[in-house]
């Protein structure tokens, strides 16, 4: 009786890791709406991070799922502690430029979006000297109201 059991189980594992599974069937020019519109809100967040205009920035994020951010191994189990570091990590810098090498955006479904992408990051302190760093981001937004939000990130970074 537990062979039968077992092999069973295995054979349901098995076809669960090998099923093709995708996301919600969404018509091509919605998705391609919602693509253009996620795009939108990344490269206006962009710009808001390039002028270190945080309280800006955070219009693009909604924790209400408290689903926790990481940056580079730190989890910050909510947004307002992260952008709190941030604010006092950038103190000494006096501006910075944000080059995206790539960036891909998966529609999950016709509220939920995965935005990944790599790029390098120039900042310059305020005492003159300047740094580089690559910089690898995953973003989840979800369609909250008619505004897509961030709804946790991945970030990590090499310098």
């Amino acid at each position: 009786m537990t062979k039968p059991l077992i092999f069973l189980l295995i054979g349901s594992l098995f076809f669960g890791f090998i099923e093709h599974s995708t996301g919600q069937n969404i018509p091509d020019q919605q998705k391609y709406r919602i693509e253009q519109q996620v795009d939108s809100v990344f490269h206006h967040m962009i710009r808001e991070a390039e002028h270190l205009e945080f309280d800006q920035l955070s219009q693009g994020v909604d924790d209400k799922y408290h689903a926790g951010f990481i940056v580079n191994g730190s989890y910050y189990a909510q947004y307002d502690s992260l952008i709190s570091s941030v604010k006092a990590r950038s103190q000494g810098i006096s501006n910075q430029s944000i080059t995206i090498r790539r960036q891909k955006i998966t529609v999950l479904s016709d509220h939920i979006v995965l935005l990944s992408a790599y790029g390098d990051t120039k900042a310059e302190a305020k005492d003159g000297n300047a740094f580089s760093i690559r910089f690898f981001w995953s973003f989840v937004y979800e369609k909250t109201g008619n505004e897509w939000k961030v709804i946790q990130s991945h970030q990590s970074s090499i310098r």
